[in-house]
């Protein structure tokens, strides 16, 4: 199944020249979404996950919230609000983009504990595929008869497919609304009050790591170790 969409006007058609035309299908929205992944775990590393201390902002032995290291993106709205409020919130993911990460992998993890249903299905299903995967390439003689056989490979898929569509909704639809909403009030709140200019690096922390980000779109003062946030040109 695929979509053609072709760019240009009633003008081009009458002159006789052609648009451009992007092809839409399967393949396509495949490549790009594997694109998007490869691009996503190229930024989240291990070596970049920040330290506990930074990115919740503790400090001395006492384990403390620092005074400044949560505030408020902006004291006063006014036509200037929205770009401070960009900045901080861009400067933060840049930063903390793999902290994020873990955090959204450990709301997924605790969601999921709390839905063992949704669990054994997803692992019966992933079992399903995976024999019927197996059933393409080789044969299993059951009380003679070769059950790869007994059922067409276009049958399995599409009963296959049913199964997984029903699984979805009614097993992991809910729980995945529900750590996309948590995760997405965390990260938010905390990319929105975490404040860049009380980012002290512990001393011999990733220097190196830093400046890459400075690359990314975070900014650094110049050897302070403390982040600071750059106006928008």
């Amino acid at each position: 199944m695929s979509v053609s969409v072709a760019q240009g006007s009633d003008d081009d058609s009458s002159s006789g020249s052609t648009g451009r035309t992007i092809i839409l299908n399967f393949g396509t929205a495949q490549a790009f979404f594997f694109s998007i992944l490869s691009q996503i775990r190229s930024r989240v590393t291990v070596d970049k996950i920040r330290p506990l201390p930074i990115f919740l902002g503790i400090t001395g032995q006492t384990l403390c919230f620092a005074p400044g290291a949560f505030t408020r993106p902006v004291r006063k709205f006014d036509k200037t609000s929205a770009e401070k409020l960009k900045s901080r919130v861009k400067l933060n993911l840049s930063f903390f983009l793999s902290n994020y990460a873990l955090v959204f992998a450990g709301v997924a993890l605790v969601v999921a504990m709390m839905h063992p249903r949704m669990i054994f299905s997803v692992v019966t299903l992933w079992g399903l595929w995976s024999f019927h995967t197996f059933l393409i390439s080789n044969e299993v003689i059951l009380f003679g008869r070769n059950i790869g056989i007994l059922v067409s490979i276009s049958h399995r898929a599409t009963a296959l497919t049913m199964i997984s569509f029903v699984v979805i909704v009614l097993m992991c639809l809910r729980p995945a609304v529900t750590v996309i909403s948590l995760s997405g009030i965390l990260v938010t709140t905390h990319a929105l009050l975490r404040d860049p200019n009380h980012m002290e690096m512990p001393n011999g922390y990733g220097r190196r790591d830093v400046d890459d980000d400075e690359d990314e779109g975070g900014y650094t003062s110049g050897g302070s170790g403390v982040l600071v946030d750059r106006p928008i040109v």
